[in-house]
């Protein structure tokens, strides 16, 4: 009888121990996904979906060379067109990934869970935890100490009569501001390791590639500096952005991790228990 009143106050122990995380769990889904949170989560995707899609329009068609500046060498190097630029396409994926997030805002879920059901989120996470992060923070952070050290190599001052100020900052360092701001206020669980690597590294793999096409057919390197590094340094100064890049993601995961780490333990504390 009394090994059977035990194994009753543990089973009510235990059974109160799952309602409790379940009632933590419910507090911090009230929170995420009802009231200031979800508008501001809302407000933070909206406006950045619209500022990127409108620098993308700026950027492509109202930004360019004076034609009677350039002679035939140089129309020659434009080859690729803005795509050919790291920055350019990362304004592009900073609005998909946006626009993306604010769908899933609309008719996705937000709520803090193991596995998420929606599609679009689960394809929202893996675009921001492979892609979205640690590009922003690879263009703002390379962009920003080279231009620091001797900005020639990298935004040339003939460029200030052309390219807005306003516009500067919103492809160099607007990217990195929301992307960060969007790690606040979205939960997310990241890939695995392996998965997540495998897009990042392979998305800045096919843009070095890319960069080789375009030096192939248009003469000249895409960025100043490459023409001015000596071959093996050129390719350590690949090899580092390929480093550069991974280094922000895992920077990206950890910054999760810490963020959203009591979120977390409450989901493995519900796991074990109800295992």
């Amino acid at each position: 009888m009394g090994k059977s009143k035990k194994q009753v106050r543990e089973f009510n122990a235990a059974k109160e121990a799952v309602e409790a995380t379940k009632a933590q769990l419910n507090t911090c889904n009230d929170a995420y996904t009802s009231g200031a949170f979800k508008y501001l989560r809302f407000l933070v995707h909206l406006l950045a979906a619209a500022q990127f899609s409108y620098g993308i329009y700026f950027h492509y068609f109202r930004v360019h060379w004076p034609t009677d500046l350039l002679d035939e060498d140089e129309l020659k190097a434009r080859w690729g067109g803005k795509f050919k630029y790291l920055t350019f396409l990362d304004v592009i994926l900073q609005a998909i990934y946006h626009s993306l997030a604010l769908l899933n805002d609309l008719f996705g879920d937000n709520k803090v869970s193991g596995n998420s059901k929606s599609m679009l989120r689960s394809v929202r996470d893996y675009v921001f935890a492979a892609f979205a992060f640690p590009v922003a923070h690879n263009v703002c952070l390379s962009f920003w100490v080279i231009y620091v050290w001797d900005r020639e190599l990298i935004f040339p001052s003939a460029l200030d009569a052309i390219f807005p100020s306003w516009l500067n900052h919103v492809v160099h360092t607007n990217v990195a501001l929301l992307a960060i701001m969007d790690l606040f206020t979205c939960f997310r669980r990241y890939p695995s390791r392996l998965a997540g690597i495998t897009g990042n590294v392979s998305f800045i793999l096919l843009y070095i590639i890319w960069l080789h096409i375009v030096r192939y057919f248009s003469g000249e390197w895409v960025y100043p500096i490459l023409e001015v590094l000596p071959a093996y340094l050129r390719y350590v100064f690949l090899a580092l952005l390929v480093g550069f890049n991974l280094v922000c993601y895992l920077l990206g995961e950890f910054a999760n991790n810490v963020v959203w780490g009591p979120e977390f333990k409450l989901l493995n504390q519900q796991k074990l228990k109800q295992g």
